[in-house]
């Protein structure tokens, strides 16, 4: 395990701990409670999915970063780099953030999403797709229109479009994925895209190019099929967080419209 990685997750573990009950270490008179080393193990333990367990050893070499994190404290604050103007504001900035997440965190739990609310935005969103379809498309994205006329000329002659994608295509990714898109449903996508690739029959490919903001797009449509829907147990964490995000957002808004804004 990398020092740094220790390092970060001990200093995460040992914020507004309570007072010390048996101290692990003394360093120049200041105590290093056996809370901080505790939590420092399970913050371990936990961000390494229990691969990494409990042990003397671990204990052993986070009391080592604990005393090193200490030393460095200490040195920091006898040269008075607490006290400069750049970590005083870098040390606002990081407490009103944290002030923020926190009152974000409150708002959401007061929020009470429950699982009738959960249900009922799955089935409000189940419902826009009701009918629609989803397709399977690739693309190849050029720089000029001329380039993007050849290049269908060239898939008419049997060119292949995934070899041809990951040599000729701007859009860097394209080199890997040989410019496949994905399934997308046709219901969410911006019209005039949707309506280009609707035109376009189940394993054919674009007849004229599709100008965007990152250039002239060629599409190959792979395969079309009705709307995949997700269960609600695939989706119930997303539809949650939606839901408090959401609560958050009207609790922001709520909170300017009583406040004096000048």
């Amino acid at each position: 395990m990398k020092h740094s990685r220790i390092a970060a997750l001990l200093l995460a573990a040992s914020i507004s701990l309570p007072a010390a009950a048996e101290s692990i270490a003394v360093v120049n008179g200041v105590s290093i409670d056996k809370s901080e080393l505790d939590a420092a193990v399970a913050n371990v333990v936990q961000s390494n999915g229990g691969r990494v367990q409990d042990s003397p050893e671990l204990r052993e070499q986070l009391k080592n970063s604990l005393i090193s994190r200490q030393v460095i404290l200490q040195e920091a604050a006898r040269r008075g780099l607490d006290k400069q103007p750049e970590f005083v504001k870098r040390l606002d900035e990081a407490r009103s953030e944290l002030l923020r997440d926190a009152l974000f965190a409150d708002i959401a739990n007061k929020a009470s999403i429950s699982d009738a609310d959960i249900k009922a935005r799955y089935d409000q969103e189940v419902a826009k797709y009701a009918g629609t379809k989803e397709l399977h498309a690739y693309q190849i994205t050029l720089s000029s229109q001329a380039d993007a006329q050849k290049l269908i000329a060239q898939l008419k002659k049997g060119g292949k479009f995934e070899e041809l994608a990951k040599t000729r295509s701007i859009d860097p990714n394209a080199k890997q994925t040989g410019g496949d898109m994905g399934w997308g449903n046709l219901s969410r996508m911006e019209p005039k895209l949707a309506e280009a690739l609707k035109a376009i029959p189940k394993g054919q490919v674009s007849a004229q190019p599709f100008q965007s903001q990152l250039g002239w797009h060629v599409f190959k449509v792979a395969d079309i099929r009705d709307a995949q829907v997700p269960s609600l147990d695939q989706v119930k964490p997303q539809l949650a967080r939606q839901l408090q995000e959401e609560a958050i957002a009207k609790a922001v808004e709520d909170l300017r419209a009583k406040s004096k804004i000048q």
